[in-house]
């Protein structure tokens, strides 16, 4: 079982991570490598040197349940000085790990000691989105305390979730300036046996901010380019997560394939072995990583959509991983996960077409031809039923779909059936579609769909669906 800590930890925002803490040699040292291993395995004949790295792998801090119920408070801040990043929760970049269970009650005192408007949504859990639940209508002023309240349902699914403001026109302002934390619905798959005893490792990607140099500069936990330790052997499981506010991450470990067990919040029927994880701006995965022989090896983000000037990413590091230590017999890898109920046989209430579009004239950023108005309701959609979304891409980029309160199954991208799995954000193709089913379970009231590009959503790409009885 996990141990849950809150030791070990640093306070933040530029303070905290920006300037590394020991050098990567140092940490190689302490491991016991030799200077003759002293070179990063990139998967590319050219080695990088591990200096490259500047502090050893740190988790955020965590607030966790006690007998069903979180209480916290979570205060908005901003640096005084400029800088990037400049603004965080509670002192803490990332904010703190909320560590729940299905059923539990969430209580969070949002204090905004910020200078704008702010509010906060919880990505990805399946909770009312009307009054002081995930209800990002909220606007929380300069000053201002609000109590917000999530009751989990007694079968929220288990996994990897996130918190976020979402006040439009600023939310890319504010998730880009450091506001963001992990959720971590416990139980499911960290029940299955061949997760116990794992060490768990969390990742939350957040960038670009400015470096020296005007730099772009990519964290983890809030961490330049950290060192993850491991054993030859050991099997760990990272939970990866792109909060970032508009960056992909195209991610490779060097030498090790990634054995994926969940995208987003929804466990996975098998497990699938990967060279590369793509994560557009708020997807998550969970993978499992088993640790090569004693080495130096690059987590990467590999160069991504080259044909796409305004998207192309090319390759920067990320975090270097260092086998060293006693070797240990690899542990068997899961392969049946957990037992998918999917939506292929059942019977849909309504087909809807929507089309995210980039426009020359007109909004430049629109869904079915609008702009985003708050007071005006897109979808109407019953309570209980189930539908199928054709969502078509009219544009030459990517954009990012993502729908609150529930989640969804993917049935195709560009017409081919795509395995069963469940997704809260997924890529929408240039110029393709994705179709999408899902249920509308359990609450009424209005939420939103939109691009988790958060420029494009600020802009204008985003929608409202309101579910009646």
């Amino acid at each position: 079982m996990m141990v849950r800590t809150e030791t070990d930890h640093r306070t933040v925002v530029s303070r905290r991570a920006l300037v590394g803490a020991s050098a990567g040699a140092a940490t190689a040292a302490a491991l016991g490598l030799s200077a003759t291993r002293m070179t990063a395995q990139t998967g590319t004949p050219a080695a990088s040197p591990v200096a490259a790295s500047t502090d050893t792998f740190i988790e955020p801090q965590v607030r966790a349940s006690e007998n069903g119920r979180l209480v916290m408070t979570l205060q908005a801040m901003e640096e005084a000085t400029s800088g990037s990043p400049r603004m965080a929760y509670s002192d803490m970049l990332p904010g703190p790990t909320w560590r729940v269970r299905p059923g539990d009650n969430v209580k969070v005192a949002l204090v905004n000691a910020t200078t704008e408007g702010t509010n906060l949504h919880v990505h990805g859990l399946h909770v009312s989105p009307s009054g002081n639940s995930d209800n990002i209508f909220l606007h929380i002023e300069p000053g201002q305390t609000f109590n917000y309240e999530y009751q989990l349902p007694e079968n929220h699914l288990p996994g990897t979730y996130w918190y976020h403001p979402h006040p439009h026109g600023v939310s890319a302002a504010q998730v880009g300036a450091g506001l963001a934390g992990a959720i971590i619905v416990e139980g499911g798959l960290d029940d299955l046996p061949e997760m116990q005893g794992l060490k768990e490792r969390i990742l939350v990607l957040q960038g670009p901010f400015t470096g020296p140099g005007n730099q772009p500069q990519y964290l983890v936990n809030g961490q330049v380019k950290p060192v993850i330790e491991i054993q030859p052997g050991e099997t760990q499981r990272w939970r990866l997560l792109n909060v970032s506010a508009n960056a992909f991450f195209n991610l490779r470990l060097a030498g090790h394939a990634m054995h994926r067990i969940a995208i987003d919040g929804s466990p996975l029927p098998e497990a699938q072995t990967v060279d590369v994880q793509l994560l557009g701006p708020g997807e998550r995965a969970e993978v499992l990583i088993q640790g090569g022989e004693a080495g130096i090896y690059e987590l990467q983000s590999v160069a991504w959509s080259p044909d796409i000037p305004s998207q192309a990413t090319d390759q920067f590091l990320v975090a270097t991983m260092i086998s060293a230590g006693e070797g240990i017999t690899p542990a068997a890898l899961p392969t049946t996960l957990i037992p998918f109920e999917g939506l292929g046989n059942d019977e849909m209430a309504a087909h809807r077409e929507i089309t995210f579009q980039e426009n020359v004239t007109g909004p430049a950023f629109a869904i079915d031809n609008l702009a985003f108005v708050e007071d005006r309701v897109d979808q109407v959609v019953t309570l209980g039923t189930i539908e199928e979304w054709t969502i078509r891409n009219a544009s030459p980029e990517w954009h990012p779909f993502h729908i609150h309160v529930n989640d969804f199954q993917v049935m195709s991208r560009n017409g081919v059936p795509e395995s069963p799995h469940y997704e809260d954000t997924t890529l929408l193709p240039p110029n393709g579609e994705v179709v999408i089913r899902t249920r509308f379970a359990d609450y009424t009231g209005r939420f939103v769909y939109h691009c988790h590009i958060l420029v494009h959503e600020d802009a204008g790409m985003m929608a409202v669906v309101e579910v009646v009885e």
